[in-house]
């Protein structure tokens, strides 16, 4: 009796031991996951004529980066420099004044990040820093990884373009961002993050616009790594923002004013890399690596996206209407963020 005492003794220690573990991975995966506000339901709504400018500017965008001078990194000729005289010519189009801020790499480069800066008028110390990168993988056009992001950054800078807003916001296109560069120092935005670091800029937070494009409203068109697809729906008709727990302030304030004046859903999550590496692949990563809370917005690429990094990433793949609806969001939660009161 008393063996079996003791034996029912220590299952019950353990059965305690598992039941704390399992009440804190309930309480980890709730701060994860759990994300203010609500999400639209219904039809899309009609386009307004605002709205349908940027769609058309979107569509000039994606169709001249990957339909006119097509995959667009290092083993493609000039292509890296026609894409960023594009993005330098769009940018003085609007009336901005962009900054070629060329980097090298060892013997690589020069390289280019082109910024503009919207300069704030009241607490211009505090930085919000929207990016996207350029180029391409090899072998792909890259309509939705990454013209689609360019293409949102381009016309977010030119709805704010004659806005004046209390903090400033910088709008940076990056080089290298894809395999083989990605976390080495020819990547634009680790080299841009460390001269933000090394120049001890306030930068409160950053997006990163990564693949804004593809949407499919089919069940089980979405997919997720690892068990969280267990917590997210499994059509692809959303968006989503992707930071770390360190980030997770700045994701809970995009996430809470994207979805009150945005028509296409967003889900988000801020977990750690350890347990998610899924959460770096975009050029977030690099503002983590030097201390900055930022995100990533996407639509989950190759989680949804069949095209991703092939040949058949064209621009007629896109849905430019919905994209229209995500970008018009985010413009107003950059605006809102950035201090806009009205």
């Amino acid at each position: 009796m008393r063996l079996l005492s003791r034996i029912g003794f220590v299952l019950w220690r353990i059965s305690r031991i598992f039941l704390l573990l399992a009440l804190v991975l309930v309480i980890i995966g709730y701060f994860m996951i759990s994300m203010p506000g609500s999400n639209p339901e219904g039809e899309l709504p009609a386009l307004t004529a605002e709205q349908l400018e940027i769609k058309t500017g979107l569509e000039r965008h994606v169709q001249h980066l990957a339909g006119v001078i097509g995959e667009r990194n290092t083993g493609s000729g000039d292509s890296l420099a026609a894409t960023a005289n594009y993005i330098d010519g769009e940018f003085r189009n609007m009336g901005l004044t962009p900054h070629r801020l060329e980097y090298q790499a060892g013997d690589k480069g020069p390289f280019v990040n082109i910024e503009v800066e919207l300069y704030g008028t009241t607490a211009a110390d505090e930085i919000l820093v929207l990016g996207a990168h350029y180029d391409t993988s090899w072998i792909t056009p890259g309509a939705d990884d990454n013209a689609s992001g360019v293409a949102a950054l381009l016309e977010i800078a030119r709805a704010l373009a004659e806005e004046r807003l209390p903090r400033t916001i910088r709008f940076v296109a990056f080089p290298n961002e894809e395999f083989p560069h990605f976390g080495t120092s020819r990547m634009g935005s680790k080299a841009y993050a460390k001269r933000l670091r090394d120049r001890d800029d306030n930068v409160i937070g950053m997006w990163s616009l990564e693949m804004l494009g593809y949407y499919d409203d089919t069940p089980g068109s979405q997919r997720f790594p690892n068990v969280m697809r267990y917590f997210y729906p499994d059509t692809g008709d959303f968006i989503a923002f992707v930071g770390n727990l360190k980030s997770r302030g700045f994701v809970h304030d995009s996430i809470s004013v994207y979805r009150k004046n945005a028509s296409v859903p967003a889900e988000g999550i801020a977990a750690p890399v350890m347990l998610v590496p899924d959460v770096r692949r975009s050029d977030h990563y690099m503002f983590w690596q030097n201390g900055y809370p930022a995100l990533m917005v996407t639509n989950t690429a190759g989680f949804r996206n069949p095209h991703y990094h092939r040949k058949t990433d064209k621009p007629g793949t896109l849905d430019y209407e919905r994209m229209t609806h995500v970008v018009s969001g985010l413009t107003t939660t950059v605006r809102n963020l950035a201090g806009a009161t009205d």
